[in-house]
């Protein structure tokens, strides 16, 4: 078996063990300095904040974003794990002040999202270091193979998920391992795997961008109309596809992010300014 066979099938092995990979070199000093500046331009133009709507499936409004979804490192790394046939169905942008006491509780991210199969991951890549100081995401150890969990909707304004869903039990801590990555690197996690990130303690920011990804041969079984941006391989027929953006904020890619996430409000007209 040639070595590059062996680290393959050891990674994949690891990642149904344990349900995360910790850490993996994705990006160049200067791909990460790109993505970087694309983020703060982003946030510049929607007046110094991404909240709300705009948070999610960016990558439908930002071309650079699109781009990182279909970084040839990054689908390799998704393809060894989820096979051939891959599409993308969000993007979640994580930006994590100092001092803003902003948070997520331990919880899955399956709990909302209805895949049948639960066939799904995140890519989890570090536009600036992400340490236990600034608050990096932590995993708890097998997690993934305990099934879907109650979750309770906190609503807490310090919560950065959307509804402040976390599970009402303790976390075993002897499971707990954090993902502390440079700049540039990426974590990975299962659907079903717990994990959670605490406040930003430091004097610097913490930026990273999760990279949802599922087979593209599994089920969607609420009826929210689920779309997804196609990455590669065969297409099932399961889901509808979202078209590549070609420039910032067109009105093309304007109505295609709206279409998957709804209206979003007066900052439509600031951000096409």
């Amino acid at each position: 078996m040639m070595e590059g066979q062996k680290d393959q099938e050891v990674l994949v092995e690891s990642f149904k063990q344990n349900g995360y990979i910790l850490k993996s070199d994705i990006l160049t000093k200067e791909e990460t300095e790109c993505y970087l500046k694309g983020f703060l331009d982003y946030e510049n133009r929607l007046g110094g904040k991404v909240t709300g709507t705009y948070r999610f499936k960016a990558h439908l409004l930002l071309p650079w974003l699109h781009d990182l979804v279909t970084h040839p490192k990054v689908v390799d790394l998704v393809c060894q794990l989820l096979g051939p046939d891959v599409v993308c169905w969000s993007t979640d942008l994580f930006p994590k002040d100092p001092g803003s006491g902003k948070s997520c509780g331990w919880h899955q991210d399956s709990t909302y999202i209805g895949m049948d199969p639960p066939d799904a991951l995140t890519v989890w890549v570090a536009l600036t270091d992400s340490n236990i100081d600034n608050g990096c995401v932590e995993f708890s150890s097998k997690s993934h193979l305990k099934g879907q969990l109650d979750h309770t909707n906190t609503m807490s304004d310090k919560s950065m998920l959307l509804y402040g869903q976390e599970i009402p039990v303790e976390v075993e801590k002897s499971t707990i391992v954090s993902a502390e990555l440079t700049a540039g690197q990426a974590s990975v996690h299962h659907v079903m795997t717990v994990h959670s990130s605490g406040p930003n303690n430091s004097n610097v920011r913490r930026i990273g961008v999760a990279l949802r990804y599922c087979g593209a041969y599994v089920k969607q079984k609420l009826d929210i109309g689920d779309s997804v941006t196609y990455v590669c391989g065969q297409d099932h027929g399961h889901f509808s596809f979202e078209p590549q953006p070609s420039k910032i904020f067109g009105e093309e890619e304007i109505i295609a992010h709206r279409k998957a996430c709804g209206p979003v409000g007066p900052k439509d007209l600031i951000a096409v300014k």
